[in-house]
């Protein structure tokens, strides 16, 4: 078998470094054991890289003695910082002079020591992603995890398909395993090294590996896992004894050998010997980069904080040199997408390698992109990876519902080969989620929207479809208009609201146009509304016309105005735009209106988006049940069940089930929301976010 790769080692960048070394002259030696009179004992490495220097070209033993290796000094430095097979290696994440000490020892007994003086320098910061640890308190979090063998997403022992699957974990104390030593402690600014003794009380990544195990490699039920049922000495002899299947059910590897999760390193530097019946051959990503400490060191799973939303790639492989042969994280240039029916969507395809040389993500071609539904169902093939292509566009599925998009290795069905690494399985899968809807939500014009400089929270610009509007001229009509919902404080009179750089915001100076939406008296009346076929009348707010003669009918139309002083561009190149709350908040009495900005199309201004606004209720809370969605008085699993259906496509929920159904509170109805409110029935929690 191959050495060990040390690259594999998932507390260092694995750039390898050949460093800047320096001549001194040769040592005294009273033996046969000498150093070179042209010895290299000084270099230079990037904090977190890995130098090498052959101890054979600094030592020597003129009675042709063998020759043995010993770093006598070892404690002070990192666990990476080694004499190994005949080689001094040196790896520290923090900049500053070394001196590690060498003693040469021929088999005569006969030894001298070396020292060495290596200078480590800074090394690069890195992306914003590859930190990003939040330390405040979180009793679980959801994140999505794909594990892979050889290229292609792995089932658990249950059938689970785990490829991009919404994984919620919770904060329990690594006590109950016996690893009290991996406790999570606060650093500075969620990165670098700890720096007191208070836990994070937060789930991390190794609370995430120890669900996963329980849960989808042993097979327990969701209410015993996390309990300490598998402790460290019990995972460690664990061994499945059967198969690993892929996603389409055929053998990926036989997990007879090797342990559910073998353990061994330091606290920061946690390594993984075996993990799910494999041997150590793998590497993890998290948001699809490789994971920092500080620049140029790599954090473990037992340092990597996890928040919401997370992306979690676990790539397992059988050929040893998959990470120096061209292996790679791929990822879409989303997480998620969605299209409505029949749409045509274009996607990009990127990686992260397994080396860092460029430390960045890159365009990624070499893929083939297949499209699964929520069956995990082959539905389509949208490239090859001989296209050269890493841009490429395809059409959305006519029928709703939720899909997954998956690019895989084209070399996924041969996992090793001997030609020098060029044919073999050696990429982690791209992943990602296409919703599919009638009213789905297209990617927004807007970043955010502010009163008094503060940003409002997510949960308060909600989603409401899209809709028809016909212009003052009675003739003009402006289709798929997507409509916001935005509640603001009591009093407030202007709303500020940041649009994206690429939208193209109508504007002369500092003046921004926009529409005035104005309802007919008869709106107030449901019964009128109603039967002017030009609104319906829901039972909080007031739906806009969409049928432009019915909207004549009622009295309805849409002028343009004119916003003075409202228009700025930003450094960025985002926009802001002050909106007016007043006259256009929704009253007590049914009425109100509604503005848009408005974008120049073919010389014509076009509604980029339509706003209503209402003012929050003082000092009291949203009056819904959360969880309760189909109003029955009791939260259950049926609740839950309502809102997969839904996020599959298959329901349609009423706004009023919409509220009760966003249990996080981010305004958004999603599989999260399920997740918690199957928790909730579970007895895992007791409150929902949104009520907090």
């Amino acid at each position: 078998m191959r050495k060990r790769i040390l690259s594999l080692l998932l507390a260092l960048t694995l750039a390898l470094s050949a460093g800047v070394f320096g001549v001194i002259p040769a040592l005294a030696a009273d033996s046969c054991v000498s150093v070179k009179a042209d010895a290299v004992t000084t270099g230079e490495v990037v904090a977190g890289s890995l130098l090498e220097i052959k101890l054979t070209d600094v030592f020597e033993d003129t009675d042709g003695h063998t020759l043995t290796y010993t770093l006598t000094n070892a404690a002070q430095f990192s666990a990476q910082t080694k004499v190994k097979d005949g080689s001094l290696y040196v790896s520290e994440k923090d900049p500053g002079t070394y001196e590690p000490k060498v003693k040469a020892t021929c088999s005569d007994g006969k030894e001298l020591t070396a020292t060495f003086t290596i200078t480590v320098t800074k090394a690069p910061h890195g992306l914003d992603a590859q930190y990003n640890y939040d330390e405040t308190p979180a009793k679980e979090v959801t994140v999505y995890v794909t594990i892979s063998n050889d290229g292609v997403p792995i089932r658990g022992r249950d059938g689970t398909v785990l490829c991009h699957k919404a994984i919620t974990v919770p904060y329990f104390d690594l006590g109950r395993y016996n690893l009290s030593e991996y406790y999570r402690y606060h650093t500075e600014n969620g990165e670098g090294k700890y720096i007191d003794e208070n836990i994070v009380e937060r789930p991390t990544g190794l609370h995430l590996y120890l669900y996963l195990l329980e849960r989808y490699f042993i097979g327990l039920p969701e209410e015993q896992c996390c309990k300490g049922a598998y402790p460290r000495d019990a995972l460690a002899s664990f061994k499945l004894g059967e198969d690993v299947s892929y996603m389409d059910e055929t053998p990926a590897y036989t997990a007879d050998s090797f342990a559910a999760l073998t353990i061994t390193g330091s606290p920061t530097s946690l390594y993984m010997a075996n993990f799910w019946g494999h041997d150590e051959n793998l590497m993890y990503y998290r948001n699809h980069c490789f994971p920092y400490m500080s620049p140029g060191w790599g954090s473990t799973s037992d340092y990597i904080v996890l928040s919401d939303g997370d992306t979690w790639d676990v790539a397992m492989f059988t050929n040893w040199s998959f990470w120096s042969s061209g292996g790679a994280f791929t990822c879409f240039d989303k997480d998620a997408y969605n299209a409505r029916p029949g749409m045509e969507l274009t996607v990009n395809t990127q990686a992260y390698g397994t080396t860092f040389e460029g430390s960045d993500f890159y365009p990624f071609s070499n893929l083939d992109v297949f499209l699964y539904n929520d069956k995990w169902e082959e539905v389509n093939q949208y490239k090859k990876a001989d296209d050269g292509k890493s841009t490429f566009s395809f059409t959305a599925p006519t029928e709703e519902g939720t899909y997954y998009l998956v690019g895989m290795d084209p070399n996924r069905t041969i996992p090793k080969d001997d030609s020098g690494g060029t044919n073999y399985a050696k990429i982690a899968p791209a992943t990602a989620i296409l919703n599919v809807a009638a009213d789905a939500e297209l990617e927004r014009p807007f970043q955010d929207a502010a009163v008094n400089d503060e940003k409002l929270a997510a949960k308060n610009t909600s989603y409401e479809g899209i809709t028809t509007l016909t212009g003052a001229d009675g003739q003009t009509t402006y289709k798929e208009v997507p409509k916001y919902h935005v509640t603001v404080p009591e009093g407030a009179e202007t709303v500020t609201v940041t649009y994206n750089k690429d939208v193209d915001i109508c504007h002369d100076g500092a003046t921004v146009y926009a529409y005035e939406v104005e309802f007919a008296a008869t709106a107030v009346n449901r019964a009128a509304a109603q039967a002017s076929g030009a609104m319906a009348l829901r039972e909080d707010s007031l739906r806009l016309a969409v049928n432009r003669a019915a909207a004549q009918a009622s009295g309805y139309t849409l002028k343009p105005i004119t916003l003075e002083n409202s228009y700025t561009r930003n450094t960025d190149g985002t926009q802001t735009v002050v909106m007016p709350v007043t006259g256009y908040v929704r009253n007590a009495d049914g009425s109100g209106k509604a503005i848009t900005l408005s974008a120049p199309a073919d010389k014509n201004s076009a509604p980029v988006a339509l706003f209503t606004f209402e003012y929050a209720k003082a000092d009291t809370k949203p009056d819904v049940t959360y969880g309760d969605v189909n109003g029955d008085g009791i939260i259950n699993s049926t609740d839950a069940a309502i809102v997969y259906r839904s996020v599959n496509g298959r329901y349609t929920l009423t706004d009023s089930q919409k509220l009760s159904a966003d249990v996080n509170g981010d305004g958004a109805v999603n599989s999260t929301d399920a997740a918690l409110i199957y928790r909730y029935t579970n007895g895992k929690m007791s409150k929902f976010p949104a009520e907090s």
